[in-house]
């Protein structure tokens, strides 16, 4: 399954695109994607940071009912 860094770099490549596409609906076509791969990327983000945020609870709790 792809990642957040995925997506930021296939929003990335679109903004590169842009700076060469000339036709108005092949511009409106890049900006779209680059607009939906960035909200991606934070979507992923913030639920890799909730999977990380809840292990390390998980963990923290499982070595506070060992001590």
């Amino acid at each position: 399954m792809p990642d957040a860094k995925y997506f930021g770099r296939k929003a990335e490549r679109c903004r590169e695109l842009l700076t060469l596409a000339r036709v108005p609906e092949v511009i409106e076509q890049l900006r779209l994607w680059a607009a939906e791969f960035d909200a991606e990327e934070r979507k992923r983000t913030r639920r890799e940071q909730h999977k990380r945020h809840g292990a390390s609870m998980l963990r923290r709790r499982a070595r506070q009912r060992h001590a």
